[in-house]
């Protein structure tokens, strides 16, 4: 019987599923929806969302549970024990068994894609957060304890600053900037005095998609975008030096940077958070690896060491 590995990557706005042929080395991508329970707005629309991209990863390729050597399942969110307990009950659910399942941060599959220990890696997405990974695989963590609380430096923390000061201006109390049209744009909106009904309408992803206006905007030179996602980049960059010292990074000879997620798409924001975190750790050890295109592929490398 022919066996499988399967990674998941779930995140606040998708989940990607990767089914890996331990044969032949295929691999095949299978998408849903978000499977991040802290900003689902329906109950059980994470388990919906898991189910369903489940069903068609397996539909698609006629592949069977018990064809499943490991599952691994790095979900942004899992931030607790209760988390974890949360969706390990989902992949059981579905029919997996309990001894085949691994669950772990959405950081540690993007980590593992392009970084080995000793390293660390910084997402910078919807959300973010911070990991680090020693030579002797001891993880720690700093940020991604969930918006509006934490995940500083995440496109949540700029749309939320962004949107805010566009419903001053609309409200009449702030001035003009010329982001404001590009989002008046983007949200659909006819008219500045309609926009702000457009805006009480919407949820967490939705706040973090303004984001992509700005970051737009500051790779095209917009001053106030420039500063805003400057600001975003110290913050990520302070993530990444509190894990590199909780570590104690400076003693190693080399340490892997991996960053991952949408916003260090952003030349504006790359350039800044790896300026800002040499500055900050004083560190001329870092390795800064290329940018993270599939993230779940680091849930294969996990589940080929830990389910051969």
């Amino acid at each position: 019987m022919r066996e499988f590995f399967l990674a998941v990557d779930g995140g606040g706005s998708k989940t990607e599923f990767c089914l890996y042929d331990c044969a032949t080395g295929e691999a095949r991508h299978f998408y849903s929806g978000s499977t991040n329970y802290k900003i689902s707005e329906e109950a059980d629309a994470d388990l919906e969302a898991f189910g369903e991209g489940v069903m068609r990863t397996f539909m698609e390729t006629g592949v069977k549970i018990a064809q499943i050597r490991g599952l691994v399942m790095g979900m942004a969110g899992v931030d607790s024990p209760k988390d974890y307990e949360h969706y390990l009950h989902i992949g059981m659910s579905i029919g997996f068994p309990k001894e085949r399942i691994h669950v772990c941060n959405d950081s540690e599959l993007a980590f593992y894609s392009k970084g080995a220990p000793p390293g660390l890696c910084i997402i910078a997405g919807t959300g973010s957060v911070s990991l680090g990974v020693s030579a002797q695989r001891q993880m720690v963590r700093s940020g991604g304890w969930g918006s509006p609380i934490s995940d500083e430096g995440s496109g949540g923390w700029i749309g939320i600053r962004i949107l805010g000061k566009l419903l001053r201006y609309c409200d009449g109390y702030d001035k003009h900037l010329p982001v404001f049209d590009d989002l008046r744009t983007h949200f659909g909106a006819s008219s500045f005095e309609e926009l702000p009904h457009n805006l009480s309408l919407i949820g967490m992803r939705e706040i973090a998609g303004a984001a992509r206006v700005v970051l737009g905007c500051a790779d095209a030179g917009d001053p106030y975008c420039l500063e805003l996602v400057h600001q975003a980049a110290f913050l990520a960059a302070e993530m990444g030096c509190s894990v590199y010292a909780k570590l104690a990074f400076a003693r190693e000879p080399s340490v892997d940077v991996v960053m991952a997620g949408s916003l260090f798409k952003s030349l504006s924001f790359r350039e800044k958070f790896m300026e800002e975190i040499q500055t900050m750790a004083s560190a001329k050890n870092l390795r800064f690896c290329e940018a993270v295109s599939n993230p779940v592929l680091g849930g294969i490398a996990l589940a080929k060491a830990l389910f051969a």
